[in-house]
């Protein structure tokens, strides 16, 4: 998941070493010889567009979190909030509050527009040499569908803020968030003073069709038909015996989904692959010794922001492709 920001840009400083500069020209090298490319993400991906992440050099807040230490946005996302007796209280303790959260995300999510990076990936999956492409990402902003990708090429392993289901749930349903996020909030108490969202079914409370901490109410119908597009996206590497690139961007290791899924991609046997983790943080862009000796490809280690490697990557192929 991905929480809010102020906006960054590409940061050319980062790569002026001739280290990583030999780093840039592999990754290029490697997006150019590919057959197959699995983009993993997590909320690092999402900071050059202006949102955040949970924790780190990127870390966003919601405001309301400043005045109360005592809570996270572990605490936040989690769907105990709606539970809760309804109420304008200062005292925090009311699912109004709670859906304050979600309004708050809603709208940094849907105001933002995905960055240039985007794009830069979304034509990587459209060069001749590369066959099939798909998205894994933790996020659930859905930026790589508002960016034009197809969404059966994509995997939101946590949700979608876009999507709605009732808190029980009453049935195995879930519809679009439209408007229903778009919420007033008190500006002296941080709740909610609008009607809150209701089930289109049982006129019960609705809330985001994301994964939460602590969730047992999540509805994964939409998130399991990505996951057969998933499946049928590595029945095809296998059977076309090509090989895979995996880039991933952004992953942090607090809820480490997304960096798992890329090492196990990389270490399957059913295939050839070759690893990309880009990371800002020098510890988070590592590849452990267990995961490098379970995989035969190459892996590279990019200590950049997603969008910086994106762009400085994709400068090189250009070149390349003009010779």
């Amino acid at each position: 998941m991905a929480s809010t920001s102020k906006s960054a840009n590409v940061d050319v400083n980062q790569t002026m070493d001739t280290e990583m500069k030999s780093l840039i020209n592999q990754a290029a090298e490697l997006i150019i010889s590919c057959e197959a490319i699995l983009f993993t993400s997590g909320a690092g991906m999402g900071v050059s567009s202006g949102l955040g992440t949970f924790r780190g050099i990127a870390a966003g807040v919601w405001p309301p979190l400043l005045k109360h230490k005592d809570l996270d946005f572990t605490d936040m996302s989690n769907p105990q909030w709606f539970e809760k007796a309804q109420g304008n209280s200062e005292e925090h303790n009311t699912a109004n509050f709670g859906y304050a959260f979600w309004a708050y995300r809603y709208n940094a999510y849907t105001s933002s527009a995905p960055h240039i990076g985007y794009e830069i990936a979304k034509q990587w999956s459209r060069f001749n040499h590369v066959k099939y492409s798909f998205s894994f990402t933790s996020n659930i902003d859905g930026h790589w569908i508002k960016s034009g990708w197809d969404e059966s090429s994509i995997l939101e392993c946590h949700g979608s803020i876009h999507y709605m289901q009732c808190i029980q749930p009453c049935r195995n349903k879930i519809w679009e968030t439209n408007s229903s996020l778009n919420l007033l909030i008190d500006p002296k108490t941080d709740c909610v003073i609008d009607n809150l969202p209701k089930c289109l079914y049982c006129k019960r409370l609705a809330r985001p069709n994301v994964l939460m901490f602590g969730d047992g109410n999540y509805l994964g119908r939409r998130k399991n038909e990505q996951v057969l597009n998933f499946s049928n996206f590595q029945s095809n590497i296998e059977k076309m015996k090509g090989r895979l690139l995996i880039i991933e961007l952004g992953a942090g290791t607090a809820v480490p989904t997304v960096r798992i899924e890329s090492e196990k991609r990389f270490a399957d046997n059913r295939w050839n692959a070759d690893f990309i983790r880009i990371n800002p943080l020098k510890e988070d862009a590592i590849v452990s010794p267990y995961w490098r000796n379970k995989g035969q490809g190459q892996i590279l280690e990019l200590t950049l922001d997603a969008l910086t490697a994106l762009t400085l990557i994709n400068e090189v192929i250009k070149e390349k492709m003009k010779s």
